[in-house]
C-alpha cells in the first residue's frame, strides 16, 4: 500500500444519495458502515431551507453527537431556480442572499467549517459577462457573512452542462482573484475536474494550501460514482493528497441513478475502497 496521510475524520459520508429515504434511514447506514463523519446536503426531505426559514440545525446536530458523528462540511441545494448565485432581478437576488446566509447560519449551528457554494449560471441567450459579475458579487456579499460565523465557503467548479460560468482551474483561479476576499478558497470535485482533462495534481499545483473541501468520488463523463466504479486512479489521488497535506473533508457526493434504490451499497463500497487508505 502506498504512503498516505488520509484521517479516517476525512471521509465523509453524504446524506444526498439517499434521498429517496429517511434521515433516519441514513444516519442507521452511516453507523453501520463505520464512518465518523458526514458531509451534509441541506434538501427535501431530509432538511428544509429557504429564504425565509429553515429546521431546526442545533436539533439535528445534538442527533449526530447522540451518534458519535460530526458534520464535516454542508451544502445547501443550488443550481436549480430560484436559488443560484447568478440569478438575475434585484428581487432574486435578495431571495438568493437570504437563502445562502441562512446556510451559513445552519453550517454553524451544525459544526461545519465550511460551505460548498459554486457560481450559479447564466441565460444562454444573454450576457455571460454580466452573469459573472453577478456571481462575483453575491459571493462576495455571503462571503463576508460567512467570515462572522465562522464558515469558509469553497468554490466548487462545475461540469460544463451545468454551468458557463466556471467549469475549470482557470476558471475558479479568474472568480477567486476577481472577488478577492480572504473567506472564500477552492473546492474540488473529483468528477468535474475529470471531464474538464484536468487532475487533482493540476488543481493543488495551482490552488495548494487554498484547496479546502473536496467532493471525492469515482466518476465517469456521466456521473458521479462509488469508487470501483469509475476510471478515476484512487491510488494517484490518494499520493496527491498525500503529498500536498490535505487535512479538509473527502465527501462522498455520489450521484449516479443507479445507486437510488441501494444507497447503503454504493456508500459502503466507496467507504471499503478509501478506509484502506487511514493513516490512523
Amino acid at each position: 500500500m502506498l504512503r498516505s496521510s488520509i484521517k479516517h475524520r476525512q471521509i465523509a459520508c453524504m446524506n444526498l444519495l439517499y434521498r429517496n429515504y429517511s434521515l433516519e434511514y441514513f444516519f442507521d447506514s452511516v453507523e453501520r458502515i463505520g464512518f465518523e463523519t458526514i458531509a451534509f446536503w441541506a434538501g427535501p426531505p431530509h432538511f428544509n431551507l429557504d429564504a425565509v426559514k429553515y429546521d431546526d440545525a442545533k436539533r439535528l446536530r445534538k442527533k449526530l453527537v447522540q451518534q458519535g458523528l460530526s458534520c464535516t462540511s454542508f451544502t445547501a441545494a443550488a443550481l436549480l431556480p430560484p436559488y443560484q448565485f447568478a440569478i438575475e432581478g434585484p428581487e432574486q437576488i435578495e431571495d438568493c442572499y437570504r437563502y445562502f446566509t441562512n446556510g451559513v447560519r445552519v453550517a454553524a449551528d451544525l459544526g461545519a467549517h465550511v460551505m460548498s457554494v459554486n457560481s450559479g449560471y447564466g441565460m444562454k441567450d444573454r450576457s455571460r459577462d454580466d452573469a459573472w459579475k453577478r456571481s462575483c458579487d453575491l459571493l462576495r456579499c455571503v462571503s463576508e457573512f460567512a467570515l462572522k460565523y465562522g464558515v469558509c465557503l469553497t468554490l466548487e467548479s462545475l461540469r460544463p452542462l451545468e454551468t458557463n460560468l466556471v467549469s475549470t482551474i482557470d476558471e475558479t483561479k479568474r472568480m477567486i482573484d476577481e472577488i478577492h476576499h480572504s473567506n472564500l478558497k477552492a473546492m474540488v470535485d473529483t468528477t468535474a475536474i475529470s471531464v474538464s482533462g484536468e487532475t487533482l495534481w493540476d488543481w493543488f499545483r495551482n490552488f495548494k494550501k487554498d484547496i479546502k473541501n473536496l467532493h471525492f468520488v469515482d466518476g465517469s463523463p456521466n456521473g458521479h460514482l462509488a469508487w470501483g466504479d469509475g476510471i478515476l486512479e484512487l491510488d494517484d489521488m490518494i499520493c496527491c493528497l498525500s503529498e500536498y497535506g490535505y487535512e479538509g473533508p473527502l465527501g462522498l457526493e455520489i450521484t449516479d441513478q443507479r445507486y437510488m434504490n441501494d444507497p447503503s451499497s454504493a456508500m459502503e463500497k466507496s467507504y471499503n475502497n478509501l478506509v484502506r487508505y487511514v493513516d490512523d
